[in-house]
């Protein structure tokens, strides 16, 4: 599986990436402040070991999904018409590629929204899951 993702992931595709994973690791924060805030109410345990540690946990959730549907496990809806694959580029020219625009997330493939998903996902449990998990050692 790990060959599948290497040879879908293109350098176009870093900066979908990472935009998705400030805005899920910026939601996630805001939720970690609040749950710090309203439910924390003895104080005996600091913002680092419970809250980013749940936070770690629901991130290592969701890149289990998207490795999941990486592989072909889908939850069709009844009424719903599968999408065509959009063909690409035929030839590799590099005159093709001189005027092309960055890339945004829309219009990336199916497979490689799934793939910046999945690694945009890990990033932000390693992001979470090291700092709780030093504060849980010390």
């Amino acid at each position: 599986m790990i060959k599948k993702i290497r040879m879908i992931f293109q350098k176009y595709m870093i900066r979908p990436m990472l935009y998705q994973c400030v805005a899920k690791f910026a939601v996630a924060m805001v939720l970690c402040l609040l749950w710090d805030k309203f439910l924390n109410q003895g104080g005996y345990r600091s913002l680092a070991e419970n809250a980013l540690f749940v936070a770690g946990c629901i991130f290592l959730m969701l890149a289990w999904i998207q490795y999941l549907r990486l592989d072909g496990v889908r939850i069709h809806h009844l009424l719903e018409e599968k999408e065509e694959k959009k063909k690409k580029h035929i030839t590799k020219d590099m005159v093709d590629f001189v005027d092309e625009k960055v890339i945004p997330f829309g219009e990336l493939d199916d497979d490689e929204r799934i793939v910046c998903r999945f690694l945009g996902d890990l990033l932000c449990a390693l992001v979470c899951l090291i700092p709780s998990l030093i504060a849980m050692m010390v």
